[in-house]
């Protein structure tokens, strides 16, 4: 049977310095800031995830036509240089096309006795969480509900570093920012 995917969602990674990682990512490399997120405390996805993501910053940088990469900002706290080390956050995401098929993945691991460790839905995608039962890695499997690109970025953090602002555009964030905290109910976020 399987689970239909379509590519990497997202990798996501930790750092203690946002207006850095804007810099390299977008500044350098090219790669557009996407959506920008700032995690209310307590941690509103406990479990979901390695770590307490609470008060986090949560960019995205569009790496193809389809693809991110994802970083939490975690402002005081010292990233080991093995980055795998520190936990939080640390996960990979793969795409699958339709909520239909999530329903099918999720299915899948339900009848393999996979534990789902949570539910969520993000405004700009709904992603079920679980764990590789032989290696411990956390995985995703999500579909993206809104473009998430250039011309319909996902904007929700009231306060972007500098970095993303200037990347992003003042006016472009202005109109296209959204005004909720993250909740894993969908928030009220746009539907497409």
């Amino acid at each position: 049977m399987g689970v239909r995917t379509t590519g990497c969602h997202h990798m996501a990674f930790v750092t203690n310095n946002m207006e850095e990682t804007v810099r390299f990512y977008h500044g350098l490399l090219g790669f557009p800031v996407v959506v920008t997120l700032q995690l209310p405390n307590p941690d509103p996805f406990p479990g979901a995830v390695p770590g307490n993501l609470g008060g986090s910053r949560h960019y995205f940088f569009r790496i193809s036509e389809h693809d991110t990469i994802a970083f939490f900002e975690f402002a005081d706290v010292e990233v080991p240089a093995d980055n795998s080390l520190l936990g939080a956050g640390n996960h990979l995401a793969i795409t699958v096309p339709s909520e239909g098929e999530l329903q099918k993945a999720k299915k899948l691991l339900e009848n393999n006795d996979i534990k789902i460790k949570s539910d969520l839905d993000h405004g700009f995608c709904h992603s079920i969480y679980f764990e590789d039962p032989v290696n411990k890695i956390a995985l995703e499997f999500a579909t993206w509900q809104h473009p998430c690109d250039t011309a319909q970025p996902f904007l929700q953090d009231p306060n972007p570093v500098p970095a993303a602002l200037a990347a992003i555009g003042a006016d472009t964030y202005a109109e296209h920012q959204l005004h909720f905290e993250p909740d894993g109910h969908g928030g009220a976020g746009p539907r497409d």
